[in-house]
């Protein structure tokens, strides 16, 4: 959640029961970060009896060839967790356990997964292509059959998560009911309070349904954003700009420099929203704090599988 996320949304989510995170992007400055840092150890010390550092810090693995001062300023802030996606972890576990971090992985097909496991992470976050930014291109069901298939053999007792399309409790219950540890989310915070964004930003996110998604390339390529774009596409929600140039680069009929003259001097198109948001879109309902989205998650994930374990006791 890169854009959308920092250290008050991490902190809520903490104290509604999960493992808070905030997401750096690509030009993220250090000082963001650790400022960031800061305010999730503020917020969950003062108002818990947790660690103050019971908080993760995502990382774009592609960006960090560029930006070395990212990692270096995560090691600073030692969170419990960091989140390193999008590339090979290998050449930064090690300095993290030093620094007394966990590294979890986002993987999008076997082929990272494999390579998650060869760099000796902690654990495995499998993200379906139903998530919002970028996000791989196998669906969240069968993604996740595969890798914990693979898991169960290769790797037994790895800590795992489920993401993509995540948005109730019947979605967190289906995570966990097919032997995941966890769901990670992050649609379904998009509209609470302590998440970053415009007021009309989050009122858009509640009002739009998951047919308005699509994968593109067109806000990487328009930003200059320089890495597989074919690999790890964008799920983004249809505005003016998507649907006027989504289908022309996918078809190759659209320069950089005309999707660059096309954001506009302010780096928007006609006023479109910029909203990057996965299919589990249309079951965010109501701008509700991020604490409270955790419990009711909980929950209602408590409810489901209950109802599966009586069921079995029935048999």
């Amino acid at each position: 959640m890169a854009g959308r996320s920092g250290g008050e949304l991490a902190a809520a989510v903490t104290l509604g029961g999960g493992l808070g995170m905030f997401g750096a992007g690509a030009s993220s400055s250090p000082e963001w970060i650790i400022d960031n840092a800061r305010t999730a150890e503020r917020i969950i010390g003062a108002e818990s009896q947790r660690d103050p550092r019971t908080y993760g810090i995502g990382l774009m693995l592609w960006a960090l060839a560029d930006h070395p001062e990212q990692w270096e300023a995560v090691l600073e802030a030692r969170p419990k967790v960091a989140s390193l996606s999008f590339g090979d972890p290998a050449p930064y576990v090690a300095a993290a356990h030093e620094a007394g971090i966990s590294v979890v992985t986002s993987v999008n097909d076997l082929a990272q997964l494999r390579q998650a496991l060869d760099a000796d992470v902690d654990a495995i976050c499998i993200q379906g292509t139903d998530a919002g930014g970028h996000t791989g291109r196998i669906g969240t069901m069968p993604l996740m059959q595969l890798a914990l298939d693979y898991l169960e053999v290769h790797a037994p007792g790895i800590p795992t998560a489920v993401a993509g399309g995540i948005g109730s409790g019947r979605g967190v219950a289906a995570a966990l009911a097919a032997g995941a540890d966890a769901a990670w989310v992050g649609t379904a915070l998009l509209a609470s309070p302590e998440a970053t964004g415009s007021a009309e930003l989050k009122a858009a996110a509640v009002k739009t349904g998951s047919k308005h998604t699509v994968l593109t390339d067109i806000y990487d390529r328009a930003e200059q954003v320089q890495w597989d774009t074919e690999k790890w596409p964008t799920r983004t929600v249809r505005n003016g700009f998507v649907d006027a140039y989504a289908g022309l680069s996918d078809s190759g009929e659209v320069s950089d420099a005309e999707l660059i003259a096309a954001r506009g001097e302010g780096g928007d198109f006609a006023g479109d929203l910029k909203l990057h948001a996965g299919q589990g879109i249309s079951l965010l309902r109501a701008e509700l704090p991020a604490a409270e989205v955790v419990r009711q998650l909980a929950s209602e994930a408590e409810k489901f599988l209950q109802r599966l374990s009586n069921g079995r006791q029935k048999d």
